[in-house]
């Protein structure tokens, strides 16, 4: 039997913070990873605040909440 349902993959999101080495400000990046643990993609910059974080995690693949 097979679902309706698409399978949104990558399965794992992270929402990190990593420190700014120019100004030592917080910013935000994220990353995907596979249910094995692989590291599938990332974001190649980092954002200010997190809600950027997660608008260039969505325009990616991530499905929100």
């Amino acid at each position: 039997m097979t679902t309706t349902d698409p399978i949104n993959l990558p399965f794992l999101w992270y929402f990190d913070t990593v420190e700014y080495p120019l100004d030592k400000s917080i910013r935000w990046k994220w990353r995907a990873m596979s249910q094995a643990g692989e590291l599938v993609m990332e974001s190649k910059e980092t954002f200010e605040t997190r809600t950027e974080c997660i608008e260039d995690a969505k325009a990616r693949g991530y499905p929100g909440l």
